[in-house]
């Protein structure tokens, strides 16, 4: 939030298939602002990103609207949530250069998204008995390579 001059920031993100956001992190603003339940809407500036996969600045006119930035977590091709920056301080709002950094910090949100969706690897007994069931079915094909994980997994 420093980098940029934001008094609020969140990163809202989807569940594994579904179309939902839920704050997953965020600094500032009041007790809805940082709720971690579902977000309360997905049909402005955050929709309009996470439908795009574009960043988008949005500058308040006069004193009651506030500047807003929000850029997509993208990984793989795949929009996984957003970086939305709220409230910066000054008469200019988001710049450019702001748009740029909080696109780079979302790219690392994306990462670590999907690093924490991810299914655990499987534990070794598991992974040979997979491996020894699929040599019975085919033994030309399997025995070898069930043979060699199995020395690698149990030394």
């Amino acid at each position: 939030m420093d980098a940029t001059g934001a008094a609020r920031a969140r990163v809202l993100v989807t569940d594994a298939g579904a179309d939902d956001l839920r704050v997953a992190v965020a600094l500032g603003g009041d007790a809805g602002w940082r709720s971690a339940g579902p977000a309360a809407d997905t049909s402005g500036l955050v929709g309009y990103v996470m439908a795009t996969g574009q960043p988008q600045v949005l500058t308040g006119q006069g004193g009651e609207a506030t500047s807003a930035l929000c850029a997509p977590c993208i990984r793989d091709d795949e929009v996984v949530g957003a970086l939305e920056l709220a409230d910066k301080g000054g008469d200019g709002g988001f710049s450019i250069d702001d748009m740029e950094l909080a696109s780079l910090f979302a790219t690392i949100a994306g990462a670590a998204i999907l690093a924490h969706r991810a299914p655990p690897p499987p534990e070794p007994a598991q992974l040979t008995g997979d491996l020894t069931r699929l040599a019975a079915a085919d033994p030309s094909r399997y025995a070898a390579v069930a043979r060699l994980l199995q020395g690698l997994l149990h030394g």
